[in-house]
């Protein structure tokens, strides 16, 4: 039997939080637990809120950290790995993790609920599957002869046997990234080619079929741009573009042979693609054409984020941060304990904030100035 090396399972391995296969829903009904370390336990994402800093991470973690250096852990309904978040605002925000979960929250991440889960999904994708094959077996009565149809409707009841076995096992699928144009319409990404989309605030979730992708390849990012398009990159360096909102999709690009991890647009209009063995990708036309970076590592990279004088910050595999001052010329620091390092956020006073697998770290920008060119 040949072995699949899926990076995207490897970051999860690299942080210790692989999913548990016993009693999955019990993490969906068990609330996260209150603990005064849960700035030391791995963290995933990082996101300014208004003058708080809003993070999560393992066992439903989520931490606020304000502009005094206060840290608190808010209520979450949840006991498993969230991996992302984001918000549109100082009020409306998302994270999404393990076990299909979507969380919302209302008041800037101090309070939780839970909106969708696997659960959900798999019903979702069984609805889907059944209506598919429908309307394929209509067609296809109409249409004996056309080999397309036939090949489709073979793919259709493939995906509902699927789906059954989904259902069957529980809530399997990790989200993996969220994005939402306002506080009314988003998208979640995740594994094995999941992509949902809701135009209701996450009150309900509709399942995404136009994004070609027969190998059901991991999605890691989502990412909304300023002329309307939206890309989603993941496994395999595939990037996927849709230039209408999501009802149609161009077919995915292999930009590179190494997975993709994160989506990022900088001040000046530029995107940026980064992930596995050091990939670094960089687009002056949004997301039209892409042009390689060299750095001087290849480490894995899992997050950036750009400071207010401009520069660019890239963390990663091993403790790794490259540090830019343009998004070109880029130098390296790394940290002392070596442990992964999955994103960096600016703080008052000349501080950074890094998370990762050890948690929370603060660096002060001295540490990092010595480094520019």
């Amino acid at each position: 039997m040949k072995l699949i090396f899926r990076p995207a399972l490897a970051l999860l391995c690299l942080l210790g939080t692989l999913p548990a296969a016993a009693e999955p829903t019990d993490r969906l009904e068990r609330p996260s637990r209150l603990t005064p370390r849960a700035a030391q336990a791995p963290l995933t994402d990082l996101q300014q809120v208004g003058d708080q800093l809003v993070m999560v991470g393992e066992s439903g973690h989520v931490l606020l950290r304000d502009a005094g250096g206060t840290l608190r852990q808010a209520q979450v309904p949840v006991d498993l790995l969230l991996t992302a978040l984001h918000f549109v605002d100082e009020r409306y925000g998302w994270a999404v993790g393990h076990d299909g979960v979507i969380l919302h929250s209302a008041d800037g991440g101090l309070s939780w609920r839970k909106q969708f889960d696997g659960l959900a999904i798999g019903k979702l994708m069984l609805d889907w599957a059944e209506a598919e094959v429908a309307r394929l077996e209509e067609a296809s009565a109409a249409a004996p002869d056309d080999e397309a149809l036939s090949a489709a409707l073979d793919n259709a009841y493939f995906a509902v046997d699927d789906a059954r076995a989904g259902v069957e096992a529980g809530p399997s699928r990790p989200l993996l990234d969220v994005w939402f144009r306002n506080a009314e319409e988003g998208w979640v990404v995740g594994a094995y080619g999941m992509i949902l989309h809701t135009t209701n605030g996450g009150q309900s979730w509709a399942f995404v079929s136009s994004l070609d992708n027969p190998e059901r390849l991991h999605l890691n990012a989502v990412l909304g741009l300023a002329d309307g398009s939206l890309l989603v990159a993941g496994e395999g360096g595939r990037l996927h573009r849709s230039n209408d909102g999501g009802q149609s999709w161009a077919a995915g690009e292999a930009l590179t042979d190494a997975s993709l991890y994160k989506l990022l647009q900088l001040s000046d209009g530029r995107v940026l693609l980064l992930g596995f063995g050091g990939a670094l990708l960089s687009s002056a036309d949004l997301g039209s054409t892409w042009q390689p970076i060299p750095l001087p590592s290849r480490a894995n990279l899992y997050g950036a984020s750009q400071l207010a004088d401009g520069s660019l910050l890239l963390a990663g595999q091993g403790g790794t941060l490259l540090v830019s001052p343009d998004g070109e010329r880029f130098r390296r620091w790394q940290a002392p304990n070596k442990a992964a390092l999955l994103g960096v956020a600016p703080l008052p006073a000349k501080q950074l904030a890094v998370i990762g697998r050890d948690g929370l770290q603060l660096l002060p920008h001295s540490v990092l100035e010595e480094q520019l060119p």
